[in-house]
Parts: structure tokens; C-alpha cells; sequence
């Protein structure tokens, strides 16, 4: 039977703060000294399993699934402000959502999500090429405007005008940078509701679910019918009872792939332009394969599978920087992997990150090297998707959206990254660029 190592509390408690403020560090360095399995206590509190083996990964996320379910960090705290959606619920209930929500993510739908994407990224496009570029631009807030654009107008569309997505996005971000305090400070809880913190952020999650249900209700007031994944969620019938979504379910549900389908792919696009504006010979690779498949223009929906160079590029980047950097499970009942012992209630927490950073499963595994992708990968060291039945619902619209902005990108533009920046990635709820990246643009003759 192993042996885990128990990080003791005289050791992680004197670098709470710390930890919070970088916990990548702070996890890469127990390894280093612990091994590739051992027990934290997260915040001083909740003893945890924490592992960067992928045996371990794989047996939690994918071959016993079933014996786990996602913590209450995820199915309480985060829920409490994003609403309980597919990526915070959990059980039978999560399995019912998932059955019916899962059709308007296959290949058809996104065939036909496909304009949409490309006329929000060529107005996009458009737009920065009629500013004021000379000082150079922050490539984090671009991709951010991008694609949270992109999934207002997949989500409604245009029933929805800028401005109300403006403040959308607005409060979503305000959200996400005091939920990430509450749950890896949960010591100051009762200091945010004194303060009157927690009170302001739930205020802004239920302005954010009203605005959910205003633009529903205006949709199924005009009797108008759009090729969108609302409409696809407001013709979805359950099998068992062939009723549609109640309206609060259906508020959520839009609410969860608003905050889930944004963040992640800008902070996945920011953090692949900065590895290509560093690697310019991997820039004009991608120009020629872009060139090949579909010169002068856009790829099409059939052409982006013909595009390993771009697919492996991105891929790349989500190695070095995987926007879901860890993710946790909570164990149901008593539990054995590899001589761990994992007893009922033990939350496992999969780090991602340390995982991708490992020369135990990675050649050089701080270098940019698209090309390692030609290769097979072992089972679940690379996973920035998640794994097993709960692998991200929208992993494909996801990696279809980047090939076209960085297609259009490449097409559009030059670029460089401006010098001594300090670039570093910030560790909140998804792993994003901690003072943005900036760049110098030049467009394409």
C-alpha cells in the first residue's frame, strides 16, 4: 500500500497567501518536494488529494466516475453565482442536462455556427485595423471582446445589441475575480459577508440570471426562429417526459455556457498569439498551410480538419497553458488506485498544469513544440478539455472558434510582442495572462 505524503499544516498554512496569490507555484514546488501524489490542506481547511499522476487522473475523471462527483467548491460556491448549469451540476440531475443539451454541439450544429463566428471575427478584425495601433495593443482584452462576441451571437444571435452584452460580460468578469478569493480564502468568508462583498456579488450573479431571462423572453415573444443554441435549447424535449426546460433551468443554462464558453478560449487565443509572436517561423508554417487549404479566405467548416499545423499549434499552447489548469472530484465512497487508498469524502484534485509541465510524461516540457502532437499521447497527460463523461460539451466549438480567429489573425496581420513586459499567468478560475500581453500590430498587405 503507498505511503501518501500529508503536507502538514505548519508547512502550507504560513503560505496561504501566497499560495492564493500563485498556487501553481506553490503546487509545482510540493511536487518537487512531496512527489506526484500527496495531501494539502486547501486554505488551511479542506484535506485534499492533490496528484499529477495520470493513472490517478484517469481512474477519478474517466474508469470510476461514477464513485466521484464534482466538490461543493464547484456544485455550492461556484453555482451560488453562476447558476447550476452543465458545468455545476452534478449526479442524475447533471446526466438529464447533458442528454439534451448534448445534440446542439454535433458536427451539424457547428457547421452551422460557422458564419456566425467568422462575420463577428472579420468585424472584429475590421475594427482594430481602424485604430490607433502605433503604441501597440493588449491581445488578452482582444480576444476577450472576440470571443465573448462570438458566443453572445452563437447563444441569441442577433436578438441581443452590443451594449447589453458589454454589461454582460461586465459583471461576469467582476463575478469571477471575488468567487476565486472565496474559494481559496474560505477563512474570510464571514469578513466578505461583514463587509458586504459576498451580498454585492450575488447581487450582480442575479442581475446577470435577469438578463438571461430578458433575452429569452424576448425571443419567445417574437414567434421568430433563429439557427442558434438557444433556439436549439428551447426545442430541446426531455426523453423521458417530452417537456422542454423549465424557464429558471433553461436562464441557467445559457448563464453557465456564457461564463464557460468565453474565458477560457480568449485566455487559450491570447496565450497562443504570444507563443507564435515569439516563434515567427511557426507563424509563416501556419501561412503556407493556410494558404494551401484556402488561399486568399477563410477556411471553411470541411476545410479546418486539412489544418494539422494550426491544430497542433493550439494544442501546444493549451499544454503549456491549459485555461482549466486543475479540476477536483469529491470521492462517494471508499476508493483504491495504484495503492492509493482514497477513503469516502476525499476531494482528488487532477493538477492539470503540473501534468503538462512534467518531463516524467513530456520531452522538454517547457519548450513550444506543435510538432509532438504528430505523436499519440498517453492516456490523461494531456486532458485541458477534462476527461471521461464530463469532457468539456464544448471542446469542438471550442477548437473550431480558435483555428478561425488565428486563421484570420495570420491573414490580417504581423505582429510582435513588445518588449520587457514580465509576461505571467494569473491562476484565478482559468489560467489567464496577469497584466494582458501586449503587442505591436502591422496589417497585411
Amino acid at each position: 500500500m503507498a505511503d501518501i505524503p500529508i503536507i502538514p499544516r505548519s508547512v502550507s498554512l504560513p503560505t496561504t497567501l501566497s499560495f492564493a496569490h500563485d498556487p501553481i507555484a506553490g503546487l509545482q514546488a510540493y511536487t518537487e518536494r512531496y512527489g506526484n501524489t500527496f495531501y494539502l490542506y486547501i486554505g488551511g481547511i479542506s484535506k485534499s488529494l492533490v496528484t499529477i499522476d495520470p493513472e490517478v487522473a484517469q481512474h477519478v475523471l474517466q474508469k470510476q466516475h461514477r464513485r466521484y462527483e464534482k466538490s461543493p467548491i464547484q456544485t455550492d460556491v461556484l453555482s451560488k453565482y453562476i447558476g447550476r448549469g452543465l458545468l455545476t451540476n452534478t449526479g442524475s440531475s447533471w446526466l438529464r442536462q447533458r442528454r439534451l443539451i448534448q445534440p446542439g454541439f454535433h458536427r451539424d450544429r457547428l457547421a452551422a455556427l460557422t458564419n456566425i463566428m467568422q462575420g463577428v471575427i472579420d468585424q472584429e478584425l475590421d475594427l482594430l485595423c481602424q485604430r490607433n495601433k502605433e503604441s501597440g495593443i493588449d491581445i488578452y482584452e482582444e480576444m476577450l471582446r472576440i470571443t465573448f462576441r462570438i458566443v453572445g451571437r452563437a447563444i441569441f444571435s442577433e436578438d441581443v445589441v452590443e451594449e447589453e452584452l458589454n454589461q454582460l460580460g461586465d459583471k461576469i468578469t467582476q463575478i469571477q475575480e471575488y468567487v476565486i478569493k472565496e474559494v481559496r480564502l474560505p477563512f474570510l468568508r464571514w469578513w466578505y459577508i461583514l463587509t458586504g462583498k459576498r451580498e454585492r456579488n450575488l447581487s450582480l450573479s442575479r442581475d446577470i440570471l435577469d438578463m438571461q431571462r430578458q433575452f429569452i423572453r424576448r425571443r419567445e415573444e417574437s414567434g421568430a426562429s433563429r439557427d442558434d443554441l438557444l433556439q436549439m435549447l428551447l426545442d430541446s424535449r426531455y426523453e423521458d417526459t417530452g417537456l422542454p426546460m423549465e424557464e429558471q433551468q433553461l436562464v441557467e443554462e445559457t448563464g453557465i455556457l456564457f461564463v464557460a464558453g468565453h474565458e477560457t478560449s480568449a485566455n487559450a487565443l491570447a496565450w497562443t498569439l504570444y507563443l507564435l509572436a515569439k516563434h515567427p517561423e511557426i507563424q509563416e508554417q501556419l501561412r503556407n498551410e493556410l494558404e494551401e487549404v484556402a488561399p486568399g479566405r477563410p477556411p471553411g467548416f470541411t476545410e479546418l480538419r486539412s489544418l494539422p499545423i494550426l491544430t497542433n499549434v493550439i494544442k501546444e499552447s493549451m499544454r503549456l497553458y491549459p485555461p482549466a489548469w486543475i479540476t477536483d472530484r469529491i470521492a462517494l465512497e471508499d476508493d483504491e488506485i495504484g495503492g492509493v487508498k482514497i477513503p469516502k469524502g476525499t476531494i482528488v484534485v487532477p493538477f492539470i498544469y503540473g501534468i503538462h509541465h512534467t518531463a516524467q510524461y513530456w520531452d522538454d516540457p517547457e519548450e513550444f513544440r506543435p510538432d509532438r502532437f504528430q505523436d499519440t499521447q498517453a492516456p490523461f497527460t494531456y486532458f485541458p478539455f477534462g476527461g471521461g463523461p464530463r469532457l468539456c460539451i464544448g471542446n469542438n466549438f471550442a477548437m473550431m472558434e480558435m483555428q478561425l480567429v488565428i486563421a484570420a489573425w495570420l491573414r490580417r496581420f504581423s505582429f510582435q510582442l513588445i518588449p520587457d513586459q514580465g509576461i505571467k499567468a494569473n491562476a484565478l478560475i482559468t489560467l489567464r495572462p496577469a497584466n494582458g500581453i501586449q503587442m505591436y500590430l502591422q496589417e497585411n498587405k
